[in-house]
């Protein structure tokens, strides 16, 4: 049977062969590993945002210890908006132009509902920007 065939036949039937071993092989190495359960078996349960630690930063943007930074009780009063009630503000950071600035993140609040959030840098209270919740 196979000496009915031209050698261009044979040639690529050996080809078909040598590429479905491979691709088998790669394929079966693949499963030898552990296996890990993705599935989330807790129910409806939310995850938790941790807070990140940070350095205090002054002016001159080393890590020294600055006394000057607006205290949360100020961050929240610079933040406060007629309609709103403030919320307790926490440190973060934001990203301007590629230089993180730290700040307070203060939550406004209407009807029991956060629905803006406030950033105040920690350095000298200035209102940085704000972010809408729908």
């Amino acid at each position: 049977m196979l000496d009915d065939l031209r050698w261009e036949y044979k040639a690529l039937g050996l080809i078909v062969i040598i590429g479905l071993s491979i691709t088998a092989y790669s394929y079966l190495s693949m499963g030898g590993g552990e296996r890990v359960s993705l599935s989330n078996n807790s129910g409806d349960q939310q995850p938790e945002p941790v807070p990140m630690p940070f350095p205090e930063y002054n002016s001159t943007g080393s890590t020294e210890n600055n006394t000057g930074n607006i205290t949360a009780e100020e961050a929240r009063q610079i933040a406060a908006e007629s309609g709103y009630t403030a919320g307790d503000p926490t440190m973060g950071s934001i990203n301007i132009n590629g230089t993180q600035i730290p700040v307070w993140v203060v939550p406004l609040q209407r009807g029991g509902k956060t629905v803006r959030e406030v950033y105040v840098r920690l350095e000298d209270g200035e209102i940085l920007g704000s972010r809408e919740f729908s």
